[in-house]
């Protein structure tokens, strides 16, 4: 065991303070008296964000990858950093995160539903990952000399034509009542057809038990049992409608109400509602929702912008991007029907100079994609594939790489539309 000799501890002292200094001016709080500049991000899964911090480590530790998350980092020290996730990983409890040295940013402030503070990693979904508002934080924090507050509200698995289903866009209680009495005459058949389903299956895996056991996982199948599903009421039915979009109004007002209590910097000196980033879709490719996503998409933003009283408020959609331009979509399948849909409504007479869509199949890591789909998929060298991501394709893999750019192309088109 190496001693620390006495002589040394001076000079570690003012070399460990002289870091700390170096990390707490990175990205010093603005000064200045102007309005907040707000922006809010809204969406679903791939909003939380998926970007796992372990394949950024991996890449920080590499020569060729490094650089794409050196902002990230507290003081720019990759040594550092990398020597602190390794003294504090402990290999018998690998679901426990280590310490990473990430910066933060003291002039952009973050609010995602209960967490909120200073701009960092670790405002995303995974364990201390991040999505977008990382690197679309940074944009903006570059360019403006306010201080910028980030409202991120996003929730997995949301279609655009029922949760965030915006107000103008709503059924009719003649269609909702037509639609509560499908869905209730599907309960009632299922209700009377899965006990006899549950009782074959639990035939079936009785008779495997007894003949040696199949297994699932290293498991034993269990028997099913049989739960009836409940008849709905109209008033029921129809409260699932834009509880998202009802929620997302909520979480907006309810932070700009707290400004002060949020965020103790804030020195009341205003807000200004300033961009709004959209990046959803994948549920909306289910139910034949994706017929609607044109119309729900523009009622969506005309909403919005009434709602919070900014008519002309600035609006990023993040177009879907799953396969990258490496896997070519039917052209008539639900997904390339939300693309153009996507892509169409920038191009409203309404819209056109304030709303634009970026295109984020420019951004698939194909590092990542190259190991999902190669001989064996991921699960061949699992400690190859999660250098690059930890998720499935829906996710964009799980990839930070992607993640960090989709961010920087939202930010930057951000600011192309304020200009």
């Amino acid at each position: 065991m190496h001693k620390l000799h006495l002589p040394l501890l001076p000079c570690l002292i003012l070399l460990f303070a002289s870091l700390s200094k170096a990390i707490a001016e990175d990205y010093p709080a603005s000064t200045s008296k102007k309005p907040v500049k707000v922006f809010i991000l809204a969406g679903q899964s791939n909003m939380q964000g998926k970007g796992f911090p372990e394949p950024m480590v991996w890449q920080i530790g590499q020569d060729q990858y490094r650089e794409r998350y050196t902002h990230l980092i507290q003081g720019g020290d990759y040594e550092a950093f990398l020597a602190k996730v390794a003294e504090t990983r402990d290999p018998e409890q690998p679901r426990e995160s280590p310490t990473y040295l990430w910066s933060e940013r003291r002039d952009v402030w973050i609010n995602y539903l209960e967490k909120r503070g200073n701009l960092k990693v670790g405002y995303g979904t995974p364990r201390d990952g991040f999505g977008p508002e990382l690197n679309f934080g940074h944009v903006v924090g570059n360019h403006f000399d306010e201080q910028v507050l980030i409202i991120k509200t996003s929730w997995g698995g949301r279609a655009i034509a029922k949760g965030f289903m915006p107000p103008s866009a709503m059924h009719s209680d003649e269609q909702f009542a037509e639609m509560t009495k499908a869905l209730n005459e599907k309960n009632r058949k299922w209700n009377e057809e899965e006990p006899a389903r549950i009782k074959k299956y639990n035939e079936r895996i009785a008779k495997e038990k007894a003949e040696g056991g199949k297994t699932k996982g290293g498991k034993p199948k269990r028997p099913r049992t049989f739960k009836a599903r409940e008849m709905v009421t109209v008033e029921q039915f129809k409260a699932n409608y834009g509880s998202d979009y009802r929620n997302m109004i909520q979480e907006v007002r309810g932070c700009l109400s707290q400004l002060k209590e949020r965020f103790p910097g804030y020195a009341n000196q205003g807000y200004e509602l300033s961009g709004f980033v959209w990046f959803q879709g994948w549920n909306d490719q289910y139910n034949e929702y994706w017929l609607s996503y044109e119309d729900n998409m523009a009622h969506f933003i005309r909403d919005v912008r009434k709602e919070l009283n900014t008519p002309k408020l600035p609006f990023v959609i993040g177009q879907m991007g799953h396969g990258g331009k490496v896997e070519p979509i039917k052209e008539d399948s639900p997904r390339a029907f939300i693309k153009r849909a996507q892509a169409k409504v920038p191009t409203y007479p309404e819209f056109q100079g304030n709303v634009i869509c970026v295109e984020t199949d420019q951004y698939w890591d194909m590092e990542a994609h190259a190991i999902y789909t190669g001989p064996g998929g991921w699960s061949k060298d699992v400690n190859k594939w999660r250098q690059f991501g930890n998720d499935r394709a829906y996710h964009y893999y799980g990839s930070p790489w992607f993640f960090a750019q989709a961010g920087t192309g939202f930010g930057e088109a951000m600011l192309k539309l304020l200009k």
